[in-house]
């Protein structure tokens, strides 16, 4: 199915055995080296942390770091996990490597897909992992083969896309190095340690669908893990180890991370005692760097940074919190930044973020805020923050892209629908998320390999209502918006209010330049965002070097603008980062070109769908 037109050499993997050991195709990229096939094996199951595997852990801590020990905060819980672990491997690999990941169901009851951010898949489409959308869930007891090229370079993730199956441990990093001629920001450090890769998650003590149940499922989360590990506070919090990062004085560190969000879907800032953070790539796509004292991460997006190793020889905190006015309280979390030489501690008081010596730079009281809020219409130093539309892309904008008017515009405007009525009190009303007045749903058949097993009544395009919505106060629909081949696409997102927040958006099959983010007083109706937008006063457009993304933050009662080239064809997911809309609500599916357009699936690809039996069987 994909084909492979050089000789390629094999990692060396054992993808068939009963262990759950897991191999990388890890090596330092070279442009004359053939691409490998880097055949990798993903074991999902029900686990637990602090399991038999720990020992005597958290009371001898060496305990802690036994193989298939997982400490999370100490707290002992159900959980999924890939190969028993929190987070699930990180799969490294070279740029154009082809990955053949066997994904092994052990779960019982439940089906998965495994979306492999960050990745286009122009090749293969069906490799994307959306259920109901480009292939159908893994059953329980089955394996299913992922097969693609990792032909996007830089730091992306890999997780479930079921329901809430990453919130319970089914995530992890993906990280595509490039040689070193291919390189943009290579004179940018002096080390890229595989070892320095951080995946941060919310954390919470129950299986995620119980906490939505709840009527503040926020409540429940208790703490933010980096690569699987923190502590909780108070006196009965067990004292399990931290992840420690080392580094030597003197040298320029390159740091990939990776922000898997969780139930809350809170966004969070990342700080770092003591050091200036060098930004110079969001979401695998470098920037012209941007020095910060923190960095403000949405659920989905990934940030690297330089960190220079010029202070004395310590121990210094790297510390992640939630934001404040994201749900009822603040999570944090902890790591170490070690220096070669220092005592095997944790950091003392004096380093502790806040307590340092104020800094001189002005540089690091500036943050990275990777959207924008009411403060980003004055100054950097005046806002102490370094707002998304003042982050530009090290590469130009494709020109058909830079003209003033595009093939396709589109405003999808989102929002929450309250359904009250007489016998339904102001605390017990329904909110239903709409786009664009529709509520999605998935189809029962996935629509890239089963679009004619589908009645086309279950669909909505546009402004189109199905026959069945007629006169329905909800409308629930798979949303498909047509796009042909090769236009030139103008998205802009608006949103109109329900959430303190706001929204984060993630694309599928694409990445999109973010020409202009604005945020208005208070909700404002579609078509006023249309006529404001008509007179050139909604928002400021950045069509020479915007920053380039996949995954995107739509501020309260904020208008994002995105463009993008609608040049891979296949069903192409839009959808917010909340783990409770993604199985409906706030999602819309792009089509783009025509089924002649897409590559053909493999033979014998796997089907399902809904099955009513004969109308006479058994009567």
């Amino acid at each position: 199915y994909l084909a492979v037109n050089v000789n390629i050499s094999y990692s060396d993997v054992e993808s068939t055995s009963s262990n759950v050991d897991f191999a990388t195709c890890e090596r330092q990229c070279n442009e004359l080296d053939w691409p490998m096939i880097c055949r990798i094996k993903l074991t999902l199951e029900v686990y637990q942390t602090l399991s038999r595997s720990c020992g005597d852990c958290p009371h001898n801590s060496s305990d802690c770091f036994k193989k298939y020990c997982i400490t999370a905060d100490g707290f002992q819980r159900g959980i999924l996990t890939a190969n028993r672990q929190l987070p699930g491997p990180v799969i490294q690999v070279c740029e154009d490597d082809i990955l053949l990941v066997d994904v092994v169901n052990r779960v019982p009851g439940q089906g998965f897909g495994i979306h492999w951010r960050g990745q286009p898949q122009r090749e293969t489409p069906v490799m994307d992992g959306v259920p109901m959308v480009t292939q159908c869930p893994i059953p329980s007891s089955t394996t299913f083969q992922y097969k693609f090229r990792a032909s996007q370079a830089g730091t992306h993730m890999w997780h479930a896309h079921t329901g809430v199956q990453l919130t319970d441990g089914i995530f992890g990093a993906l990280i595509v190095r490039q040689a070193p001629k291919r390189n943009l920001q290579l004179k940018e450090y002096d080390v890229d340690d595989p070892s320095h890769v951080i995946v941060i998650n919310e954390w919470s003590h129950g299986f995620a669908i119980q906490r939505l149940l709840e009527p503040d499922p926020g409540t429940s989360t208790a703490t933010l893990l980096i690569n699987g590990r923190s502590q909780l506070e108070g006196k009965n919090a067990m004292p399990t180890p931290l992840t420690t990062f080392t580094v030597s004085s003197g040298n320029r560190y390159r740091f990939r991370v990776a922000y898997a969000g969780g139930g809350r879907g809170c966004p969070i800032t990342l700080t770092l005692a003591a050091h200036v953070l060098r930004v110079i790539s969001l979401d695998g796509n470098p920037i012209i760097p941007r020095e910060v004292s923190s960095i403000v991460m949405a659920a989905g997006e990934r940030v690297d940074f330089v960190l220079t190793a010029d202070q004395p020889v310590s121990n210094y905190w790297l510390q992640v919190s939630t934001a404040e006015d994201c749900d009822s309280s603040v999570i944090k979390g902890s790591a170490i930044l070690r220096y070669e030489g220092a005592r095997d501690s944790e950091p003392v008081l004096p380093t502790a973020p806040g307590s340092e010596p104020e800094p001189t730079s002005l540089t690091y009281y500036v943050k990275l805020l990777n959207t924008v809020d009411g403060f980003c219409s004055l100054p950097e130093e005046k806002a102490g923050a370094v707002c998304l539309p003042n982050v530009k892309s090290l590469r130009k904008m494709q020109k058909e892209l830079t003209e003033k008017k595009v093939d396709i515009t589109m405003y999808l405007a989102f929002g929450f629908k309250v359904l009250s009525g007489e016998m339904m009190s102001r605390v017990n009303r329904v909110m239903v998320p709409q786009l664009n007045n529709f509520t999605f749903t998935f189809p029962p058949s996935p629509l890239l390999t089963q679009a004619d097993d589908l009645s086309w009544d279950l669909m909505c395009q546009r402004d189109t209502l199905p026959p069945r919505c007629q006169g329905q106060p909800i409308c629930e629909c798979v949303h498909i918006i047509d796009l042909p081949l090769g236009a030139t696409v103008e998205l802009i997102l608006v949103d109109q209010g329900g959430s303190d927040s706001g929204h984060v958006f993630h694309l599928h099959g694409y990445n999109f330049h973010v020409v202009g983010v604005t945020r208005m007083e208070q909700p404002t109706p579609l078509h006023q965002i249309q006529e404001m937008d008509k007179r050139d006063v909604l928002l400021s457009r950045n069509l020479v070097n915007p920053v380039v993304k996949d995954t995107v933050t739509v501020p309260k009662n904020g208008v994002a603008a995105l463009r993008f080239k609608a040049d891979n064809p296949g069903y192409w997911l839009l959808h917010d980062q909340h783990v409770s809309y993604w199985t409906n609500g706030f999602d819309v599916i792009f089509h783009v070109g025509k089924a002649s357009d897409v590559p053909s699936p493999p033979k014998d690809f796997p089907k399902c769908g809904s099955f009513i039996g004969p109308e006479f069987f058994l009567i």
